[in-house]
């Protein structure tokens, strides 16, 4: 019994201590990162109509693993602020894990996203080297 008491403390002490060092600091443990700085977000174009298929580009250019899913947020630029743009759509709650010099695609139905013509931003958030990080990238949306 006495080797089952150590055993279980380390087995309930270890989530705890992976979840507090997950929050990070800042506000809510999400921090916006420059591109370059460890994760980049690219789009195929930069001018897209409601009907495209969007292809984002997740780029790992730090020297360790980050992770995501294929969640994402919306943008869009109204009178000089970013307003965000409901996603009604159904994500799977995948873990997509991303080596370090690797990269990972996703790609994006715009029709299923219901657009109108203006300028967007794409929001994806990465957790990197023990915080989460946002990284974006902006495009046109034409008629």
């Amino acid at each position: 019994m006495r080797k089952i008491v150590p055993v279980l403390l380390i087995v309930l002490l270890v989530p705890i201590g992976y979840y507090m060092a997950s929050k990070g600091g800042g506000s809510n443990g999400v921090q916006d990162l420059p591109s370059g700085e460890g994760i980049a977000l690219k789009l195929d174009k930069s001018s897209y109509t409601p009907s495209d298929v969007m292809v984002l580009t997740l780029l790992n250019n730090a020297d360790t693993n980050a992770t995501t899913s294929y969640h994402f947020k919306l943008y869009r630029l109204e009178g000089g602020e970013w307003k965000e743009v409901p996603v009604n759509l159904m994500f799977i709650e995948i873990a997509v894990v991303i080596e370090p010099g690797k990269s990972w695609e996703q790609k994006v139905k715009l029709s299923d996203l219901g657009l109108t013509p203006g300028h967007y931003k794409i929001v994806k958030e990465v957790y990197l080297g023990g915080t989460t990080v946002k990284a974006g990238a902006e495009f046109d949306i034409n008629g």
